[in-house]
């Protein structure tokens, strides 16, 4: 507390005094001036902070009020003087500063250092090699649901892993003799680690190694996997923890509501360069056609790139959606796509 803030409130307590006030309305509301008897912790400690009656004058009638022996309103009118006011609260209330919504992203792959962030950041380059589906929009996908993510994080490398496992390993009579040919087909050096550390655990017991790779990825808890084999399992996928701002997700179109009542923003759109059908798509009936509908009629005639650019230069950053869990309610948690070239607005926070 400053010497600025011990005047405004001894402004505030000496203008009570005359004109009954609000501090005092304040203070009586929040419970600072009532009898001891009734519970009043700060009576409590006055009286255990001067046993004794010290005389102070004008101080008596608060000393009175709160039930305490005479003189022992002086610590009332101290904390009365310095007590922030109603004002004062709603200003520190509005100061606070918005928690950004935290999410979460799933994926094969580990983000190099950058000089930005040691943790790495998403690269708008690299969109298709996680799932490859893309069926909410061209983008980073986002999820506020950390267990969506970590789902991700082992189905995608699975599906593509074990696929190319298992045709490699169909053009051998022995599960050794094709480690070198996994090199050829395409795997990352993670993956190339895992295969080789489940080689060295025999394969788990397994006749062939997408039976083991299997084993390893969807029921490790079931298997006595090496200190090695979970190393490398842990390496091949990430979650990462993603900050993502609030003033995005604002401007973000939800796929499933009509177009209607999408934000003032989406009008924006017919002032730049039109997609083909756009403007006729909009004109059907605005009012029961969702955003998803329009996404995807435009996906049918333009690249998904080219249609999430289109509606990032409208002033869109991404999509949003409910998941999976949460779209037979229909309300829940929610996914999100940010398009690129808005990917450096998110920050990476934390991987695991």
């Amino acid at each position: 507390m400053g010497l600025l803030d011990l005047a405004r409130g001894a402004l505030r307590g000496t203008t009570a005094d005359y004109l009954g006030g609000p501090v005092d309305a304040y203070n009586t509301a929040i419970g600072l001036l009532a009898p001891e008897a009734s519970g009043n912790i700060y009576a409590a400690t006055i009286r255990q902070a001067l046993p004794e009656p010290i005389q102070t004058g004008t101080s008596d009638w608060w000393a009175q009020k709160m039930g305490l022996p005479q003189g022992q309103g002086m610590m009332y009118e101290t904390g009365r003087m310095i007590a922030p006011s109603p004002r004062g609260l709603l200003t520190a209330a509005r100061n606070v500063p918005i928690q950004e919504l935290i999410t979460y992203h799933g994926t094969p792959h580990r983000f190099p250092a950058t000089e930005a962030n040691p943790l790495g950041e998403f690269d708008a380059s690299k969109i298709g090699s996680g799932e490859g589906a893309q069926a909410y929009g061209h983008g980073i996908y986002l999820a506020e649901n950390p267990e969506t993510a970590i789902n991700y994080s082992k189905e995608i490398p699975y599906k593509d892993f074990q696929k190319k496992v298992s045709e490699v390993y169909s053009q051998y009579n022995s599960p050794d003799e094709a480690v070198a040919a996994l090199k050829e087909a395409g795997l990352s050096d993670a993956q190339m680690q895992v295969m080789k550390a489940l080689e060295k655990d025999d394969w788990l017991g397994f006749d062939y190694p997408h039976q083991a790779l299997r084993a390893a990825l969807k029921e490790p808890q079931n298997f006595d996997l090496s200190s090695e084999t979970k190393s490398a399992l842990q390496e091949m996928s990430s979650v990462y923890k993603v900050d993502l701002p609030d003033e995005m997700i604002d401007r973000m179109l939800d796929w499933d509501k009509p177009l209607s009542e999408q934000p003032a923003v989406f009008k924006e759109l017919m002032k730049i360069t039109d997609l083909t059908g756009t403007a006729g798509f909009l004109a059907k009936s605005p009012e029961k056609t969702t955003f998803g509908k329009l996404y995807n009629a435009l996906k049918n005639q333009n690249s998904q790139s080219d249609v999430s650019e289109y509606f990032r230069k409208g002033g869109i950053p991404g999509i949003k959606y409910l998941d999976q869990g949460s779209r037979n309610a229909g309300k829940g948690t929610r996914n999100f796509v940010v398009f690129p070239g808005e990917e450096k607005k998110v920050k990476i926070l934390k991987r695991d």
